[in-house]
């Protein structure tokens, strides 16, 4: 049977337009934080990233950390939390994929009852050890969270075998059979933090999947392919390779319509 992929939001931030497009305005919009379970396949049940949880706001109750709070207010319902949905879906991930390690893809994991094994990039992992507080703020995962991610002893994507990527006319860098078949494969998306992946699922139910993360803030930011401003890509990456990526990734969407793009935070994918 072919994996069966459910959409989750987990929660989501208020931020202006602009942060997602750079020809939009400042009227604040709702950002989702987006997270997929992916079923029946050769690992099991997959979960890719978390959105927030309750450790993101006993993160951010103090000062510096409170200002993370205050530039994007944040939301989580109870409803919303990834514990409740995973019982709702009567689901329970064999593994977890973070695609980066920012406060709004890792928080949610520990609202968990039961920590699954935890699968992410050893350039990420790297990263999130180095600086101090201030530093670890900037890149997007206030202390306390920082301190929870380094209690656990993840597996690297780097360490799986490659195969030739299905996307290699479009983007370069290797690609990470997870699975051993084929059917979940990593591929670095660099730009916006450090050591980012995107996972690709060449069939599913629904048609190929490519799971993006924070490497476009939209679908139609690709479709127009109108990126962020330089500012904000800058605060969390670096601006000549998310450029690269995102070019690339406009270029995919256009030569490859039947392959389904999920950015994290698009409103459009993860309503």
């Amino acid at each position: 049977m072919l994996p069966e992929m459910t959409a989750l939001q987990i929660g989501h931030c208020k931020a202006p337009a602009f942060a997602a497009r750079r020809d939009a305005g400042l009227r604040p919009i709702r950002f989702p934080a987006g997270a997929a379970l992916i079923r029946r396949t050769a690992l099991g049940s997959l979960l890719f990233d978390t959105g927030y949880g309750a450790a993101f706001f006993t993160a951010t109750q103090s000062l510096p950390e409170r200002f993370y709070r205050w530039t994007t207010p944040t939301r989580l319902l109870p409803a919303e939390s990834l514990e409740r949905q995973l019982s709702r879906l009567q689901a329970w991930p064999d593994l977890v994929l973070l695609s980066h390690l920012h406060a709004d893809h890792v928080c949610g994991l520990f609202d968990l009852a039961r920590l699954p094994p935890v699968l992410t990039s050893r350039e990420a992992w790297n990263a999130l050890q180095q600086g101090g507080r201030l530093a670890t703020l900037k890149a997007g995962c206030p202390e306390l969270v920082r301190r929870r991610l380094l209690s656990l002893k993840p597996r690297f994507i780097e360490d799986y075998p490659t195969i030739p990527s299905p996307l290699s006319d479009w983007l370069s860098g290797p690609c990470y059979d997870l699975a051993g078949d084929g059917s979940l494969l990593a591929l670095p998306l660099p730009g916006h933090g450090a050591g980012q992946f995107g996972l690709l699922l060449p069939q599913t139910t629904t048609g190929p999947q490519f799971l993006i993360s924070d490497a476009a803030w939209s679908r139609a930011a690709l479709r127009d392919q109108v990126p962020p401003p330089d500012a904000i890509i800058r605060r969390l990456g670096v601006p000549g390779d998310y450029s690269r990526t995102f070019r690339s990734l406009c270029a995919l969407s256009r030569g490859r319509p039947d392959i389904g793009l999920w950015p994290s935070h698009c409103p459009e994918a993860f309503s």
